[in-house]
């Protein structure tokens, strides 16, 4: 007891000493770590700066936010021998007849994601929920063997009502239902629709649950991808969540997007990337029926060569990162970048410079007002920088549009769930189609031109000319873009 007691007291008397020392080890600690694993110099200076500025409380932040556990448990979970059964490789590049100045762009694309193009695809364009939702439903309602479906939101409102039915009902009549929801974005509906699929006899999964008493999560870490597979026949894939709010028509908060039909033998791949994910959440294989062709002739429609190319903070970092400057430095005329988020990081930037440069014509739409603030202060802070050399920005004056298109020349497109932020690039698991075709790219352009008309161009002099406190504003939310 008198131990006890004079160990208290001496506590007592030498508090501060220690609290130094403790702050002193465990920053020193922290800093090598950060100086070891972390490749970002901007984002390395940050962290240090904040574990030596704030004591403990600056470690603690980057041992729970700034470690990619993800990427350890990927490697051990699931090992890339395992991915090389998933995916059948093949050893010659194939350039279906492109031209001839996207070949190097084909080969150093195989490089950054060894997965080749696969021809004889079709692609059609959905606009908003409205057009979206009545076709996957009719899909999942005339399936007959197996359906996957990955979402970011899933809400459960009138929307997610007619999913949940129709889910339901296929289960009923003997289709294998498979139902992946983010740890985080499941949040969003409060959880009920994943309690409500699971009371219905429904599998279901989640991808890094944030709860969890075996484990520290991963609440930075997301899965954005939006993936319905059914039968082999037909996949759905882009950036549209799994709401009313996309229902424009009836929506009180409406939100624009945009979503993609796919058929083809890319579907495959579509559906391996839900294979992967579902096995890394739950250790099971699943057995998704493979694309088998059609005997009927091929059409002009079904002329869109394409490939998956995923991303997340484990073994496919950075792939979409290397896809978007590999395409950006083929660019010869122009360049169409549609998204709801446009916080690009210096090497992207750079790109996108270098082809204004080069005299190709830039062209980026971006929301008015997204929803979340301080993402507009951080974009508004870089459009003086973004805009030179030419590049043009406009906001579109509809509610928020959450759509992501890129368009280059007249025959690639990148489409999917991917943003231009960091949180996309760095943080979430998400998938992009990469395509080519002139009918496609067709439809995008007059897609991207309806919303340049209802948007309103960027003015350099409007921007150099707004308030001290705004331009202080924007600037200070800059620096904290890395991890927004």
């Amino acid at each position: 007891m008198q131990i006890f007691e004079a160990m208290v007291n001496w506590i007592y008397i030498h508090w501060v000493t220690i609290i130094v020392i403790v702050h002193i080890s465990l920053s020193a600690v922290t800093s090598l770590h950060v100086l070891l694993f972390k490749e970002n110099e901007r984002t390395s200076l940050a962290w240090i700066g904040l574990v030596i500025l704030s004591p403990v409380i600056g470690s603690l932040f980057y041992w729970l936010f700034g470690i990619n556990r993800i990427k350890r448990l990927a490697q051990k979970e699931h090992p890339q021998t395992l991915k090389q059964d998933f995916r059948q490789q093949e050893n010659t590049i194939k350039f279906h007849h492109l031209p001839k100045n996207w070949h190097c762009a084909i080969i150093a694309g195989y490089t950054i994601h060894p997965v080749n193009f696969v021809a004889s695809n079709r692609v059609d364009p959905l606009i908003n929920g409205d057009t979206a939702y009545p076709a996957m439903l009719q899909s999942i309602n005339n399936a007959e063997r197996y359906i996957v479906l990955s979402s970011y939101i899933f809400d459960y409102d009138s929307l997610g009502h007619q999913f949940v039915d129709a889910l339901a009902k296929a289960h009923q009549r003997g289709v294998i239902v498979n139902v992946l929801l983010d740890g985080i974005g499941i949040g969003y509906s409060w959880h009920k629709s994943d309690r409500v699929l699971k009371k219905l006899g429904i599998k279901t999964a989640r991808f890094l649950p944030a709860i969890s008493f075996t484990s520290i999560r991963f609440i930075n870490l997301r899965n954005h991808r939006k993936i319905l597979c059914v039968d082999g026949d037909v996949a759905y894939i882009g950036g549209m969540n799994l709401s009313q709010n996309n229902v424009v028509s009836t929506a009180v908060h409406p939100i624009d997007d945009i979503h993609f039909k796919v058929t083809g033998p890319v579907i495959d791949q579509i559906s391996q990337v839900f294979i992967e994910d579902w096995f890394f959440a739950t250790g099971e294989l699943i057995q998704f029926p493979c694309f088998v062709p059609k005997p009927a002739q091929q059409t002009k429609e079904q002329s869109v060569v394409a490939r998956v190319i995923q991303d997340g903070p484990d073994e496919d970092h950075n792939k979409i990162r290397w896809t978007l400057i590999n395409a950006l430095s083929c660019a010869q005329t122009s360049v169409k970048i549609m998204t709801p988020y446009f916080i690009p990081d210096q090497v992207l930037m750079n790109s996108l410079h270098a082809a204004a440069l080069r005299g190709v014509a830039i062209e980026i739409i971006v929301p008015q007002h997204s929803n979340i603030a301080f993402v507009d202060w951080v974009m508004e802070a870089n459009f003086s920088r973004i805009m030179q050399h030419g590049i043009q920005i406009y906001k579109n004056s509809r509610p928020f549009d959450h759509s992501k298109i890129v368009i280059i020349d007249d025959l690639w497109s990148f489409i999917g769930s991917t943003n231009w932020d960091a949180r996309s690039l760095e943080f979430n698991f998400e998938i992009n189609l990469e395509c080519f075709d002139k009918d496609l790219n067709a439809k995008l352009s007059v897609f991207f031109a309806l919303k340049k008309h209802n948007a309103i161009p960027v003015i350099e002099a409007q921007i150099n000319g707004l308030p001290n406190y705004k331009k202080i504003r924007n600037n200070l939310f800059r620096l904290f873009s890395p991890y927004l």
